[in-house]
């Protein structure tokens, strides 16, 4: 790539040039991912309980911790999915192949990776 230690590349453009996204990109699609293959599991599945269960009980004082379920929630809801809809999309696989791309889309070589290595030369 002929990029020397010493300059200053913004990471945009490193993952532009070599045609790689951002790691949050990744973990985002891989987790939707995981939630389709537990959703499409049969409701004996011990993964799929533990999806879905909500631990009774008091908990400290202070902000609750961000956990992975509660995150994906806020995902959700900013996606406008529900729980059950979620799970009846699930069952059609490429129905879900669809959602998780339409959350995180692929990055391909596109006119805007052109753009930015001729930009650079």
């Amino acid at each position: 790539m002929k990029i020397k230690w010493s300059d200053k590349v913004h990471n945009n453009i490193l993952w532009e040039r070599t045609g790689q996204e951002p790691i949050d990109k990744e973990i985002g699609r891989r987790k939707w991912r995981w939630i389709g293959h537990t959703l499409r599991k049969p409701t004996s599945s011990i993964t799929r309980h533990a999806l879905q269960w909500n631990p009774q009980g008091k908990r400290v004082r202070g902000r609750p911790q961000t956990t992975w379920r509660r995150q994906l929630e806020e995902d959700m809801k900013r996606e406008d999915i529900s729980w059950r809809e979620a799970a009846r999309n699930a069952q059609n696989r490429d129905k879900w192949k669809s959602v998780v791309c339409g959350l995180y889309p692929e990055i391909g070589i596109s006119g805007s990776l052109l753009f930015v290595t001729y930009t650079l030369r």
